[in-house]
C-alpha cells in the first residue's frame, strides 16, 4: 500500500537535493509518484519505499516524514487537521522547521499544536515522548508527520577534504560527491567509475554506500594521495588518461567526475576542449546502455555532450565563488544504444 512521505530538503543547493532524492526513490521503491515540490520539502506517494537505504545513503535531505496531514499554515487548519487525526494516546512532542518565509513560525506553531493536543487530552513531554510529532512548514503550508528516517550528515563533516590523509584544493565537498553518486542511480553491488578521480573524494563516497569505486588519473601524485584516502575501502586506481579509458565497451553500471578546471588543474592535452571532447567519447563507450554519467564542468557542454552520443536528463548549476561556477550535466546513454 503506498504511503504519502515528505522530504525535509537542505538548503545547500536550489536543486540538486530534489534531484538526489528522485534519483534514489526510482531505484528503491516499488512504485512512486511526486505530489508537490514545495520549497525545500519534497512530498511523494511510494510503496515499498527502502528506508533504510535511502536513509544511509542521502546527503541532502535532513529527515524524511511518514505524512499523517498536511494543512494551510493558520491557526484553523492547523487545529482542525490536528483533531482529524487519530493518533494513539501517548505523551507527545511537537517539533517543527520552517524552510524559507512563511506566515506563521517554528516555535509559534510547535506552541499551537501542542495547545491543541494537550486540550483534546494527550499529555506533553519534552525529554521522553512516546509520541514525536514533526512539522514541516513551507510555502504556508504545513506538512504533519512522524519521522522515519534521518541521515547522518555529520560525517560528511568529518570527512572534509582538508580532514582526510591527502589534501588537494578545488575538489568537491563530501555532500554534494554523495549527492552525484546518488543521482547517477548506482545500485549497491555495482560499478561506478570516475576517470578524472583526483583524490578520491567521489569513489569514497561511493564505496562508503557499498558500491565498487574505480579511478583513473593521469598524475601519480594524485594516484598516491588517493589510495590514502580510499584506505580500507574497495575501490581499485588505476594510473591512466581519461582520454584512452582501459575498459571495455559498455563495461562499468555508472560514471561520476569532476573534470580538470581552474588553476590547479593539470591538463596533459593540446587543449580544454580536446581533453573534455575525447573522454567525453571513451566515458559513453564504456558505459552500459541505458545508464547514467553525471559530468561537472567549469561551463555549461550539453552540445559537446549531445554529439556524443549522450542525452541529458538535467542540468545543475552551483556558484563556487566569484570567478568559478560548476555546472552539473545528467546525461543517459539511451537504452538502445
Amino acid at each position: 500500500m503506498a504511503k504519502l512521505y515528505a522530504f525535509e530538503l537542505s538548503g545547500e543547493h536550489p536543486t540538486v537535493p530534489r534531484s538526489e532524492a528522485l534519483s534514489l526513490l526510482r531505484i528503491h521503491a516499488g512504485s512512486f509518484r511526486e505530489v508537490a515540490g514545495r520549497e525545500r520539502c519534497l512530498l511523494v506517494e511510494a510503496d515499498n519505499l527502502d528506508l533504510g537505504v535511502i536513509e544511509q545513503r542521502l546527503a541532502m535531505t535532513h529527515r524524511i516524514l511518514e505524512v499523517l496531514t498536511v494543512c494551510d499554515a493558520e491557526p484553523e487548519s492547523v487545529e482542525q487537521a490536528l483533531r482529524s487525526l487519530d493518533l494513539p494516546r501517548r505523551s507527545y512532542r511537537v517539533r517543527a522547521s520552517r524552510l524559507g518565509e512563511c506566515a506563521i513560525k517554528s516555535h509559534d506553531l510547535e506552541r499551537l499544536a501542542g495547545g491543541v493536543l494537550h486540550a483534546m487530552g494527550y499529555r506533553a513531554d519534552l525529554e521522553n515522548p512516546k509520541l514525536d510529532i514533526r512539522a514541516i512548514i513551507s510555502c504556508n503550508k504545513v506538512v504533519f508527520g512522524y519521522e522515519v528516517a534521518k541521515p547522518d550528515r555529520g560525517g560528511f563533516e568529518r570527512r572534509r577534504p582538508h580532514l582526510k590523509p591527502f589534501f588537494y584544493p578545488g575538489v568537491l565537498m563530501p555532500r554534494m560527491a554523495r549527492a552525484l553518486v546518488n543521482i547517477s542511480m548506482i545500485r549497491p553491488g555495482e560499478m561506478l567509475l570516475d576517470p578524472f578521480s583526483g583524490t578520491a573524494g567521489i569513489l569514497v563516497e561511493a564505496c562508503l554506500i557499498g558500491i565498487r569505486g574505480v579511478g583513473v588519473d593521469v598524475q601519480e601524485k594524485l594516484n598516491r594521495g588517493a589510495r590514502a584516502n580510499l584506505e580500507g575501502m574497495e575501490a581499485d586506481l588505476v594510473l591512466g588518461d581519461a582520454r584512452s579509458l582501459p575498459f571495455k565497451n559498455s563495461s562499468v553500471d555508472a560514471v561520476v567526475t569532476d573534470t580538470p578546471y581552474g588553476r590547479s588543474a593539470v591538463i596533459k592535452a593540446r587543449s580544454k576542449d580536446e581533453i573534455l571532447s575525447r573522454s567525453f567519447e571513451e566515458i559513453h563507450r564504456v558505459l552500459r546502455a541505458g545508464r547514467r554519467a553525471v559530468i561537472v564542468t567549469d561551463r555549461p557542454v550539453e552540445n559537446m555532450l549531445r554529439s556524443r552520443g549522450f542525452r541529458i536528463a538535467e542540468l545543475h548549476s552551483d556558484r563556487v565563488h566569484r570567478s568559478l561556477t560548476r555546472y552539473v550535466h545528467v546525461c543517459e546513454k539511451p537504452a538502445d544504444f
